[in-house]
């Protein structure tokens, strides 16, 4: 005979499986501080990727002003401050990826801690019907 409980235990464990199951496990895979070095890593490209844009789509909107004065300009102080904004953007950018994603780490650790309780009470009431 099926038992409601177990059905019910089944049941919810075949919808974590398919919907947030297999992202959790490629996330598992790794160990906290690898996972969380890998997004900084790939957070810290983009970052600098976008931020070279953003400088390239200024320079583009101020092209005049740029040409008529770029003999009186001081490249040290410009070069300074242009590495100063992308270092306090670039702390932005990855202070933020850090909190997303080890958010996303330790609920995705909560959610399969949940998903091996339920297996353990599923397996244990398999056991307990069994009868010789």
């Amino acid at each position: 005979m099926l038992n409601g409980d177990r059905i019910r235990l089944m049941t919810e464990m075949a919808i974590y499986e398919k919907r947030e199951g297999r992202q959790d496990e490629r996330v598992d895979a790794y160990f906290k501080s690898d996972y969380l070095s890998a997004e900084l890593l790939k957070s810290f490209l983009a970052a600098t990727l976008v931020f070279l844009m953003l400088v390239g789509v200024y320079c583009l909107y101020h092209f005049e002003e740029l040409m008529l004065t770029i003999y009186s300009l001081d490249l040290n102080a410009l070069a300074r401050q242009i590495l100063t904004r992308y270092i306090l953007f670039l702390l932005v950018f990855l202070a933020i990826t850090l909190v997303v994603y080890l958010r996303r780490y330790n609920h995705t650790r909560r959610n399969l801690r949940e998903y091996y309780r339920n297996l353990k009470e599923l397996s244990a009431g398999y056991e307990r019907n069994e009868e010789p």
